[in-house]
């Protein structure tokens, strides 16, 4: 392996380990090294070089974070074999706080089987701005503004 700098990503479930993967593929970055860690527990790693333009280097540290919500709601239904009556979905505040929302795995799971994680990560962020910022236009009329004179 050359000198190259290599910003390292790791996950702790395969789901959201082979999806990143797939989204480095779909924006043409190469994986320049992948495979195990095992340090106090065992993840998987993914490398690639630190010389990406700002922008797809926000999209792949946007879609990383997605992938860590999705991997520690894994990690979590999967632990113990016990079934988890609660997971907790990180909600984004736009005063920059995180939280979570207690929500039922079932139905989180049937949720994801339908829509991309990504998918569920938009919907929820318009559910936080429509209640932090509301609007009480009907839709129509928010579409009109919102088009150019």
């Amino acid at each position: 392996m050359n000198d190259q700098l290599m910003l390292e990503y790791i996950f702790f479930h395969e789901q959201p380990y082979h999806q990143f993967k797939q989204f480095l593929q779909s924006r043409n970055v190469k994986v320049l090294k992948e495979g195990v860690d095992q340090t106090d527990v065992e993840g998987l790693v993914v490398f690639i070089e630190d010389s990406l333009d700002e922008d797809l280097s926000d999209d792949i540290e946007a879609f990383y974070d997605e992938m860590m919500e999705l991997n520690e709601v894994l990690v979590a239904a999967e632990q113990d074999n016990v079934k988890m009556s609660q997971v907790g979905l990180a909600v984004s505040l736009l005063d920059g706080r995180s939280v979570l929302a207690s929500v039922d795995p079932d139905v989180l799971n049937r949720v994801l089987s339908v829509i991309s994680h990504q998918e569920l990560g938009q919907l929820v962020d318009n559910i936080v701005e429509a209640v932090e910022n509301p609007d009480e236009r009907p839709l129509c009329a928010r579409h009109e503004a919102s088009k150019p004179v």
